[in-house]
C-alpha cells in the first residue's frame, strides 16, 4: 500500500506491446510518463534524524518502458532534522537524492526481481521507492559542524584530530563496589 496516493502512477500506456518495433521505441525512451508532484512527509524517521511531519517531499523525474520492466529515474528533494551526536543541538539539511529503480511484472510462481519492485496490474508505486531512499539517505550521526566539541568541552574534553595530547590521562576512578576483587592475585600452581 502506498504511503501517497499521487505517487502511485498508472502506467498502461507503458506497458502495451503490441510488437517488437513499438517496444524497442519506447525502450529508446520515445515514450515516458513525466512526474512533477510534491506530498507531505509523516513518520520518516531514524533514531537520529527525520523528515519533519508536514515537510514537503518533491519528486520530479520520469518512468520509461525498458526491455525487462520500467525504469524510473528522479530527483527527489526535501529537508531533514535531527540532533548533533556531540552537542546535541537540532540541526537540519536538504535531502537531494537521484533515484533510479526497476519495476517488474512477477514471473511464473509470482516472484520479481530482488532488485525491482512490482508493478501492480498497471499500477506502480513510486512512494514506495521515494520513501525507501528517504529513510537510507538520512544521516545515522549527524554532525552539526566538524570541529564540535560537545556539549561541554571544559568537563568532557575531546581530541577530534586523535591525538593524545601533552599530559598523561588519568586513572578513572575505580567504583567502590568493585573496590574488593583490586585485592584478588591469581597464582599459577
Amino acid at each position: 500500500m502506498t504511503v501517497w496516493a499521487p505517487l502511485r502512477l498508472n502506467v498502461a500506456r507503458l506497458r502495451q506491446r503490441d510488437n517488437l518495433a513499438e517496444l524497442r521505441k519506447r525502450a529508446a525512451g520515445a515514450e515516458e510518463l513525466l512526474i512533477d508532484v510534491e506530498v507531505e512527509a509523516n513518520g520518516l524517521a531514524i533514531t537520529t534524524a527525520r523528515i519533519p511531519d508536514g515537510a514537503s517531499v518533491h519528486v520530479d523525474g520520469r518512468i520509461e518502458a525498458g526491455l525487462s520492466g520500467l525504469e524510473l529515474h528522479a530527483l527527489v528533494s526535501s529537508r531533514w532534522e535531527g540532533e548533533c551526536r556531540r552537542c546535541v543541538d537540532t540541526i537540519g539539511g536538504e535531502l537531494e537524492l537521484d533515484v533510479s529503480a526497476s519495476f517488474a511484472d512477477a514471473v511464473g510462481d509470482g516472484d520479481i526481481d530482488a532488485d525491482a519492485y512490482p508493478i501492480d496490474g498497471d499500477w506502480v508505486d513510486v512512494g514506495e521507492v521515494v520513501r525507501e531512499e528517504l529513510m537510507l539517505a538520512l544521516p545515522l550521526t549527524p554532525l552539526c559542524r566538524d570541529d564540535c566539541e560537545g556539549a561541554d568541552p571544559e568537563r568532557f574534553p575531546t581530541m577530534a584530530d586523535g591525538s593524545e595530547g601533552d599530559e598523561e590521562p588519568e586513572e578513572p576512578a575505580m567504583d567502590p563496589r568493585w573496590a574488593a576483587l583490586s585485592q584478588l592475585t591469581f597464582d599459577e600452581e
